[in-house]
């Protein structure tokens, strides 16, 4: 089975919250779906329960030739360069 590496992005639905209001993950999954459950189980669902919603997740492109894929990575035109994460940081949770 092919993996590839994501990114996830939860975000804090309590504005009131004193942490982070981003999370930015990243993992080697077979899928989207993979990607997002081992995302939950490892990280989210050890939090306040409902504090954080995923709200993003992006593959990486195979023939990416990045070094450094995960947060704040310096390619231009990934997925998840810092472009990408700062525009899920400003966007708003949703409902």
């Amino acid at each position: 089975m092919t993996t590839h590496d994501y990114q996830v992005v939860a975000r804090c639905t309590d504005p009131s919250h004193p942490g982070a209001t981003t999370l930015i993950y990243t993992t080697h999954a077979a899928s989207i779906q993979e990607a997002t459950a081992k995302v939950q189980k490892l990280r989210i669902d050890k939090m306040t329960p409902g504090l954080y919603r995923i709200t993003q997740v992006t593959e990486r492109e195979p023939e990416c030739t990045c070094a450094d894929p995960g947060l704040g990575g310096k390619c231009a035109g990934e997925p998840w360069c810092a472009k990408v994460e700062g525009d899920a940081a400003a966007s708003p949770v949703p409902d």
